[in-house]
């Protein structure tokens, strides 16, 4: 009402001519057609949903990215890296890096909880997906579509799971998945 943020329906304004699917994604489309209409009209319906998803989920990241930064950062090695002279500057990033593994675990389980919020945030801003697709597979009881949401998702957070190895080996050598 205020006019602030576009109107929470579709993917693009209703008087903008969609760009040529390439990839599926307007945003991505409208920029390989060179419409910057589309482009904008698609950014702007983004934002909402972006914010939804991200504000729920930034608060339980910052709190345990705050309790794990305290901890060690409380540790002896960083006060003896304190104590032999290393800047400031050096010791935060010493501490932030020895934070990365539960940071990485924490991050990896919310990509997976994404999935079903993006249920929610379908629903709520008029968006058809994925979300909707399985909401629709059960209501119709759908069973071979509901089967394969289940196979999707769980392809997805295998992979998931394997770049949050992948990281973990990059955060920290010594840490054998």
């Amino acid at each position: 009402m205020l006019g602030w943020a576009a109107a929470t329906f579709g993917r693009i304004d209703t008087f903008v001519t969609p760009p040529p699917t390439v990839t599926g994604f307007y945003t991505i489309d409208s920029v390989i057609a060179g419409n910057p209409q589309a482009f904008f009209s698609s950014v702007g319906r983004l934002v909402l949903p972006v914010l939804t998803l991200a504000i729920v989920n930034a608060s339980a990241l910052m709190k345990m990215t705050n309790t794990v930064f305290a901890d060690v950062y409380r540790s002896d090695f960083i006060r003896h890296a304190r104590a032999s002279g290393l800047p400031e500057r050096s010791i935060r990033r010493i501490a932030l890096r020895n934070c990365l593994p539960p940071i990485i675990t924490l991050v990896g389980f919310m990509v997976g909880f994404l999935l079903g919020a993006a249920v929610l945030v379908e629903t709520i801003f008029a968006w058809g997906g994925l979300g909707q697709y399985a909401v629709q597979a059960v209501v119709n009881s759908d069973y071979p579509a509901l089967q394969g949401f289940v196979l999707v998702a769980a392809a997805f957070i295998l992979v998931v799971c394997t770049v949050v190895d992948i990281l973990y080996e990059l955060a920290d050598p010594r840490i054998r998945v």
